[in-house]
């Protein structure tokens, strides 16, 4: 008696050539995945700072009466991913920058490359800054 197997105990040779690439295809995703995680916090430095300015409320009758205001310097040096906050608690609009803050609002701005911003400022005492990003 010749022992013969049945169609249905063979595996077709489509269902078989299909495992071992779609799990060499997601162990490839999860290196590059983790390759590229890797290379952004090198790259990214893994140390960004928030530098915050609090503009207090009062600060326009301040200035309105003449006195001083320098509540910013006129530089703030940064690194990219730094992030710069300020804070408006005062009743009228400020500029810092390319930036305008009004009443009540907060700017946040994350530095995602390298450049140097210069413009006005109502918050440093020469009415200038220069944001330099490294």
């Amino acid at each position: 008696m010749a022992t013969t197997a049945s169609t249905s105990d063979q595996v077709p040779v489509r269902a078989r050539g299909w495992a071992i690439p779609v799990v060499l295809a997601v162990v490839a995703i999860v290196a590059l995945v983790a390759i590229g995680m890797s290379i952004a916090t090198l790259v990214g430095g893994g140390s960004q700072e928030t530098v915050t300015f609090v503009v207090p409320d009062g600060t326009t009758e301040r200035v309105f009466f003449g006195e001083s205001v320098e509540i910013m310097p006129n530089e703030v040096r940064m690194r990219v991913g730094d992030t710069l906050v300020v804070r408006n608690d005062d009743i009228e609009t400020v500029t810092v920058g390319p930036f305008t803050v009004r009443a009540g609002e907060t700017l946040t701005q994350e530095f995602r490359r390298p450049q140097t911003l210069i413009g006005e400022c109502t918050l440093s005492g020469s009415g200038e800054i220069k944001i330099i990003v490294t």
